[in-house]
């Protein structure tokens, strides 16, 4: 038997702790089957509807990611809004059969960290949740090309060179600490350029943020 001890300063990252919304038992019991057998990923609770997901993330701030069915009773987009009213740092990533342009427009203003189809590979949803869990922005492909094909008000003028930098990597899905990295700036100078970014464009968070960027291209 190996008896070797890890080094005093080895540490193992902490799982993804996870929660799922969702009315249907079939999606709930084949998700947590999936994410169970991930090493990174624990799945801590799954519930039926927006309103049980609200009161237990009111409870406790120590989940990484919320999976929210959007047509779930009290509606995954319900929720959303009432937990970016309380400010809570669990991160959302949507789960729907369809990307209809109304639920996208939502998601996009309230500020959801992703958007998943349900329709998609299960390898894609466990990846979402790990980008989601790094702090990136995840939409799929469908819901990029409406974003795309929406008008935009604002020109490109308006934006520094720097500031055209930090979009663009937030817009390809990169967190924050990725943005410093790549520009070799601080995360508190990614943070100053978005400030500025959303101030000139009107919008409230990086999602509305990225969706502006993509209607550029």
């Amino acid at each position: 038997m190996n008896t070797t001890q890890p080094p005093h300063n080895f540490q193992l990252s902490p799982p993804i702790r996870v929660v799922l919304a969702d009315d249907h038992a079939l999606v709930t019991e084949g998700l947590c089957r999936l994410l169970d057998q991930q090493p990174d990923m624990e799945v801590v609770q799954a519930v039926g509807n927006g309103d049980e997901l609200v009161q237990l993330l009111r409870a406790r701030e120590d989940i990484d990611v919320a999976v929210v069915d959007v047509q779930m009773p009290y509606s995954g987009l319900q929720a959303l809004a009432e937990l970016r009213k309380l400010e809570h740092p669990t991160r959302i990533l949507l789960l729907t059969a369809f990307a209809d342009g109304e639920s996208i427009q939502a998601a996009l203003q309230l500020g959801a960290e992703g958007y998943a189809l349900k329709t998609e590979s299960p390898t894609q949803t466990v990846e979402a949740i790990r980008q989601v869990a790094q702090g990136r922005l995840v939409f799929p492909r469908a819901a990029q090309r409406w974003m795309a094909r929406r008008p935009s008000a604002f020109p490109h003028h308006e934006l520094s060179n720097r500031e055209i930098d930090v979009l663009k990597e937030l817009a390809r899905g990169c967190s924050n600490a990725e943005i410093a990295a790549m520009l070799s700036v601080s995360e508190n100078t990614v943070r100053f350029h978005l400030k500025n970014v959303y101030e000139k464009l009107h919008v409230n968070n990086r999602t509305e943020a990225a969706a502006w960027f993509l209607r550029q291209k």
